[in-house]
């Protein structure tokens, strides 16, 4: 299968310049791979995760939420989907790994980095600090979601970028797909090509 990558921003990107380029690299794609993930997961499994990581999970919706707002003002990647849907009749293939299975590989040290984070808020509350201490819990608060986040994002790259590859190629070995196209975050550009190599049955149009 001859894939090509279209790595760009999420959001504030030229999306008739990155069709273009896929449609002159592969043509009509036989399929589409799209950085979206599919969440089957248990009650109980959320639950676990939830208990474990508030913090990083309450920041990720919230960060989610912003996003689909910026997307109402301006061209996105699902522009792009749109476009090959009604150009070629096709539906992405949701390709990303779940925010709970990644989570729930690393339960326990997810759990270390979020809890401290709502323990010293209550510190500075019910200690006799009085309005400062609120102060300095919504301060904690608010940059411990930063960071945590942050950290989410940054440090799992190599895990999403692994899972999806090995999901692509999972796609393309049981289906007839000749030529194929993935759209990403820039982030993932680089990981992704380098990890195609190592298909056999991946030819990277670079």
């Amino acid at each position: 299968m001859k894939l090509y990558i279209s790595g760009g921003n999420h959001f504030y990107t030229d999306v008739e310049d990155r069709i273009k380029n896929i449609e002159n690299e592969i043509g009509a794609p036989d399929a589409i791979f799209l950085e979206g993930r599919i969440s089957n997961h248990t009650n109980k499994r959320r639950l676990i995760n939830w208990v474990a990581s508030p913090v990083l999970l309450v920041s990720l919706h919230i960060w989610l939420l912003f996003l689909r707002i910026v997307s109402q003002f301006s061209q996105s990647d699902e522009d792009i989907v749109v476009y090959f849907r009604e150009q070629y009749h096709l539906e992405p293939h949701l390709v990303d790994k779940p925010v709970h299975d990644i989570i729930g590989s690393q339960s326990y040290g997810w759990g270390i980095a979020n809890w401290p984070l709502l323990i010293m808020p209550v510190v500075f509350v019910y200690y006799p600090f009085g309005l400062i201490g609120v102060y300095l819990s919504l301060l904690v608060l608010v940059t411990g979601m930063v960071s945590v986040m942050m950290a989410y994002l940054c440090g799992v790259n190599t895990e999403r970028n692994v899972y999806m590859m090995n999901k692509i190629a999972k796609i393309a070995e049981g289906n007839e797909i000749k030529t194929a196209c993935i759209i990403t975050g820039g982030r993932h550009d680089e990981g992704l090509r380098e990890l195609a190599h190592r298909f056999d049955e991946i030819e990277l149009i670079e």
